[in-house]
């Protein structure tokens, strides 16, 4: 059965071993994220495949965001920022970004103490639905949140 990634790469007519190809992934590696649902999506695959399904399909950049939704319709933004809204700016910017592990961790639906392992070393690897439930959760902008953590994807 496909994954809510494999039905947006069907619905684009993707070509994902020229995806796989282009990203330097298997294609064992892509039928997986496209077929098996036990397969864990990691945040480092999701952004090189979506881009370069993107492109080939000819979705822009500023579409990015759109086609986030199409492959996770249940995305709650604003949820780690929202709830300090009635507050003064510096308490505000203070609230947002000294927030304890465990809240964060609850309001975006990551198992509890997976942020303190990302710390512990850098072979630790967010999943898709966690890194953008996290970007978010803090209204980030997603596209540019992916670059800055990645890179920029040449073709």
């Amino acid at each position: 059965m496909k994954t809510s990634l494999g039905k947006y790469l069907s619905n684009k007519k993707s070509n994902k071993a020229k995806i796989a190809s282009i990203i330097g992934l298997t294609e064992d590696r892509m039928n997986a994220l496209s077929n098996e649902s036990t397969a864990i999506l990691y945040a480092d695959e999701f952004y090189p495949i979506l881009y370069v399904a993107n492109f080939y399909a000819g979705v822009t950049i500023d579409r990015f965001d759109d086609s986030v939704t199409e492959i996770f319709p249940d995305r709650k933004k604003g949820v780690l920022v929202d709830k300090f809204n009635n507050l003064s700016p510096t308490a505000k910017l203070f609230s947002i970004y000294t927030q304890p592990k465990r809240d964060v961790e609850a309001l975006i639906g990551m198992p509890k103490n997976k942020m303190s392992k990302f710390a512990s070393g850098n072979t630790k690897r967010a999943t898709a639905s966690e890194l953008i439930n996290f970007c978010d959760g803090m209204n980030f902008p997603l596209f540019e949140t992916f670059k800055d953590l990645f890179g920029e994807i040449k073709i």
